[in-house]
């Protein structure tokens, strides 16, 4: 596979362009040969990185405010989103079983990807290049940051609302999805939303976002 336009657009060239591929072999496709061990290093090289650029721009806020800012900055459907952007889909290798899942439930996949992605870059170029490589990446997102946000999670969110709206607070049911993902059923107004995550609490606000997005539809 071509992996060109992959690393234009990450604007990053691999010396070692064997650990990319890694990065994009799902342990369905690969039980040995996998991105897993990277997923675990980038995602710890993306909070440091994320850690590092709070705590320098933001000098005289408290450790509460910084972890809600970098939470909000890496949660899962952010780094879903950013996989889509960089189509990372499209390069992914998955079992034939794997990729007839649905949408949804491949969002864990790709953010693991994603994260993977960055593991590999901090072990190709090290620690400055990882830096140069993900500020570029969440350039619009630091951008919009400001003090005064309230970086709640949807869950969070969902309640605030419901409860302003005098409705019962939201009942999350959980039940084991299979193949390492968890299903999250809510109702609200006789309308039944589901969502799947790699875990309980990624599944909740995954449903919670559902859930959030149809009654600000309905409010417009």
């Amino acid at each position: 596979m071509d992996y060109k336009e992959l690393q234009y657009q990450l604007n990053y060239k691999f010396k070692n362009i064997e650990l990319l591929e890694l990065a994009l072999n799902h342990k369905s496709y690969s039980n040995s040969n996998n991105n897993e061990r990277l997923e675990y290093l980038g995602d710890s090289i993306l909070n440091s990185i994320i850690s590092q650029y709070l705590f320098r721009r933001f000098h005289n806020e408290k450790e509460g405010l910084l972890t809600r800012m970098r939470a909000y900055l890496v949660k899962a459907e952010t780094l879903v989103i950013k996989a889509e952007e960089f189509a990372l889909g499209d390069y992914i290798k998955l079992s034939k079983g794997t990729a007839n899942l649905s949408k949804d439930r491949k969002n864990s996949i790709l953010e693991d990807a994603f994260e993977a992605i960055i593991g590999a870059i901090f072990i190709d170029g090290g620690w400055e290049h990882a830096n140069e490589v993900i500020l570029n990446i969440f350039n619009k997102n630091l951008l919009a940051l400001s003090e005064d946000m309230t970086f709640k999670d949807a869950k969070t969110e969902l309640q605030e609302l419901m409860q302003s709206m005098k409705y019962d607070l939201p009942k999350y049911i959980i039940e084991d999805a299979g193949g390492g993902l968890f299903s999250c059923i809510v109702a609200f107004e006789g309308i039944s939303f589901e969502s799947t995550g790699p875990s309980k609490r990624v599944a909740e606000t995954n449903v919670a976002m559902k859930v959030l997005a149809h009654i600000k539809k309905i409010d417009e």
